[in-house]
């Protein structure tokens, strides 16, 4: 039957509506479930499997075991079973692209987020394993990824018991040459550590963009698996790191007893080369000298990425600073620290007790005198007694005295400290899925390590971020919704509240709050994406 052409037909309760995909064992369909009114996808096994005694007993068992898996990145199997003689089996429709139509697309993935899709899939694994179901095709064919990046593992179909050695039909192979273990070959005892050298052979090509064996027979690629030595992932692609070499080499390794023990195991290994591999690129950055007084320093393409290095966190810059708010000092004296001791100190302070003791009886003297209303040489001086001197038989003149004007003490001049320092502007505008860094991962709209952004947008058909990488330096991130295209340009210049990004061939992606405008070489207009969220500094 010719692909696709049961499209628009009824099969059993299903119609028909679209060919989803076709493999070696038959087609997958967007089908609408006229029983129970829902849509999902059916997959119609080639009619001549069906007349396979032997497969069609593994696939009814199979696909009974697989539908009681309970882990969330295998896709959930609502039914299976025959229908005029063809198998089928139907499960839940999910809108997204297999990891190979991912790879020939995008090309090879960056190490974080070719982890993240591996450790997704080796939780699948481990929950079947932990049932007794070996996958034994896993391939990038088989791994469906959604534009949220959460990854399924799909065609548990032609899942093999680890407890039946022999229901396979003699002398096929079930699944991919290009990812099968040694022992695949040899009609050996298979256990969940086949699927672990199938991970691994999909982490290598995640991380490569090319198979770990290369062949154009199944003879050179049965050859290859079981006697050429594993290559190095950092030795076919330099921007892998070196930390990756280790666990494809154990994940590869031609005996089983060599290997992971579980695909937990072998992501676990790959999240601490990732994480490995993280710190040193830190640790290189501390490390590094300074540039030269007035050498101007070039974006270095350091990571997967191709993104500028790490900058130590610097404030956004939109403009002059704001002045600072007034700050003033705490009023208590603070006592200078002790001056070197000298013989004038002692002399000093006894001169100033003895005039503190004079002044004191003075006042007391005043008081005291105050009180006798009889003395006719007491006189009212505002609000000031004054005592003038009396001599016998000489008139007393009553003089009314200026209030006394005491001169306030000398008080040095305050010295107020102010800080130096403004805060960074905050940022204007809400996007939603964003934080300081950009859209959240595992999104390419991101900036790299503690680079903050200074401008973030949600067009109706892009991200878009500027992040800062050290005073006045930038570097812009692009990446287009429908396949997640990206696209990276270095030093972008500031234009009012938005920026001018001018990538190959002259061509100009304009940023502002309202709008993305990307214009060619020659300065026509190739497209104008209106803004639905944006923020920036």
């Amino acid at each position: 039957m010719t692909a696709g052409t049961r499209v628009g037909s009824q099969f059993g309760h299903y119609h028909l509506r679209a060919l989803l995909g076709r493999g070696g064992m038959g087609e997958v369909y967007e089908a609408y479930d006229t029983t129970k009114d829902r849509t999902v996808a059916l997959k119609i096994l080639d009619v001549d499997l069906a007349k396979d005694p032997t497969y069609q007993q593994r696939f009814r068992r199979e696909s009974h075991a697989a539908a009681r898996l309970q882990e969330p990145h295998v896709i959930p199997i609502h039914d299976w079973g025959e229908i005029d003689g063809v198998l089928y089996i139907d499960m839940r429709l999910v809108v997204g692209q297999d990891l190979r139509a991912l790879l020939r697309s995008r090309g090879p993935m960056g190490p974080a987020h070719a982890v993240a899709v591996v450790d997704q899939i080796a939780a699948a694994l481990d929950a079947a394993h932990a049932d007794g179901l070996i996958h034994r095709d896993v391939k990038p064919e088989n791994i469906l990824v959604t534009a949220g990046e959460f990854a399924y593992l799909v065609d548990f179909g032609i899942a093999h018991s680890s407890s039946d050695l022999r229901l396979t039909t003699l002398g096929s192979a079930v699944g991919s040459y290009a990812y099968m273990a040694p022992e695949r070959f040899d009609n050996a005892p298979v256990d969940a550590r086949a699927d672990v050298y199938s991970l691994a052979c999909v982490l290598y090509e995640c991380l490569t963009g090319s198979i770990p064996f290369p062949s154009n027979s199944i003879s050179s690629a049965i050859r290859a698996h079981l006697t050429t030595p594993v290559p190095s992932p950092s030795s076919i692609r330099p921007e892998v790191p070196a930390t990756f070499d280790e666990v494809i080499a154990r994940g590869l390794a031609k005996d089983p007893r060599d290997r992971y023990r579980t695909a937990g195991d072998f992501a676990a290994a790959a999240r601490s080369a990732l994480t490995a591999r993280e710190r040193k690129t830190e640790t290189d950055i501390a490390t590094r000298p300074e540039p030269s007084p007035g050498m101007r320093s070039e974006p270095t393409r350091v990571d997967d990425r191709g993104r500028p290095p790490v900058y130590p966190p610097t404030a956004f810059h939109s403009g002059p600073p704001a002045p600072p708010p007034p700050y003033y000092p705490p009023t208590p004296y603070t006592a200078p620290p002790p001056a070197r001791r000298s013989v004038a100190v002692p002399v000093t302070v006894t001169v100033l007790v003895i005039a503190l003791l004079a002044l004191a009886g003075v006042v007391g003297w005043l008081v005291l005198d105050r009180n006798n209303p009889d003395d006719p040489a007491v006189t009212a001086a505002g609000s000031s007694q004054v005592r003038l001197p009396v001599t016998e038989d000489v008139p007393v003149a009553t003089t009314k005295a200026a209030p006394a004007t005491v001169p306030p003490a000398a008080t040095p001049p305050r010295t107020t400290t102010r800080t130096t320092t403004a805060p960074a502007p905050p940022i204007v505008g809400e996007v939603s899925g964003a934080d300081r860094q950009g859209f959240l991962p595992p999104s390419d709209a991101r900036c790299n390590y503690t680079n903050p952004a200074v401008f973030i947008g949600r067009t109706t058909k892009s991200l878009v971020v500027v992040c800062e990488t050290g005073v006045g330096r930038y570097y812009y991130q692009g990446v287009r919704i429908s396949d997640g295209a990206a696209i990276s340009v270095d030093d972008p210049s500031p234009s009012g509240s938005g920026f001018v990004a001018t990538g190959d061939g002259g061509t100009e992606y304009r940023l502002t709050p309202s709008a993305l405008t990307i214009v060619g070489g020659d300065g026509k207009v190739l497209a104008t994406e209106p803004m639905i969220e944006s923020a920036y500094r």
